[in-house]
């Protein structure tokens, strides 16, 4: 199989959920071990100006990245399946505690993240307030709401479309041969095309050897809101998700 014959593949994330790490050394594998297959990294085209209708996917030829809540329900398909949405398509969902992703929110914003070219004095002063009130009080204000949005948004879709292989930022970042294996079962891929793609991605995931908040990578390990929720972020959390964060097989 070539890269125009593969299935377009659909990769949804969530924001702080190794979206980076897919987009970039797991996509540039899969296209040198696919030629002639495209990667459309969605959220980042449309960031540079491409609409999402100039974005749209074909039934083979395509590994979309980046394709985050927000982009879940306006991809377009050309032409639309007529055995329903999404239905020549290869389907994937990465997903992370929320918790940990709001966490991981709050240090990309208040420390590494770059300024962005277009509303430079707004983020400047996000990031100023952030630094001053601290990462608890961070997170509730300014960064909650939209991660716990957004894992809902993939709760709704996993309903929507059941075919879709679930996966998770803790099994990609502890076990990513296993979290590999299921990716390569779910797309079908030979076991040269399996070896070709999976060499050398696994020391992308290591954890970093120690904790840089100016570092994208500041921390893989899950569990880091443990050390930041206090009382009132983990009552909206709880709240919030109720139920749908223990069905994901999150604990508290």
């Amino acid at each position: 199989m070539t890269g125009r014959d593969h299935p377009t593949t659909i990769i949804c994330c969530v924001h702080k959920g190794a979206s980076t790490f897919v987009a970039g050394g797991f996509a540039q594998a899969v296209q040198r071990a696919l030629p002639g297959i495209e990667h459309i990294p969605v959220h980042y085209r449309m960031v540079r100006g491409e609409s999402i209708e100039a974005l749209a996917l074909p039934p083979t030829g395509v590994l979309a990245t980046r394709v985050y809540p927000d982009q879940y329900d306006l991809l377009v398909e050309d032409p639309p399946p007529t055995a329903g949405r999404f239905a020549d398509k290869k389907l994937i969902m990465l997903r992370r505690d929320p918790r940990d992703a709001a966490v991981s929110a709050y240090y990309s914003t208040a420390y590494s993240h770059p300024v962005p070219p277009d509303r430079p004095e707004q983020f400047l002063e996000e990031r100023r307030r952030l630094i001053e009130i601290g990462p608890a009080k961070g997170v509730l204000r300014y960064k909650a709401d939209k991660i716990i949005d957004e894992f809902l948004a993939t709760v709704r879709f996993m309903r929507s479309y059941p075919r879709t292989l679930l996966t998770t930022y803790e099994e990609l970042v502890s076990d990513f041969d296993a979290w590999f294996t299921r990716i390569a079962d779910h797309l079908g891929w030979s076991m040269d095309v399996r070896s070709e793609i999976s060499r050398g991605l696994a020391a992308q995931v290591q954890a970093p050897t120690a904790e840089d908040p100016s570092k994208h990578v500041r921390r893989v390990t899950p569990g880091n809101w443990r050390d930041v929720f206090d009382d009132a972020l983990r009552t909206v959390f709880e709240e919030r998700l109720g139920d749908d964060l223990l069905d994901a097989g999150y604990t508290w």
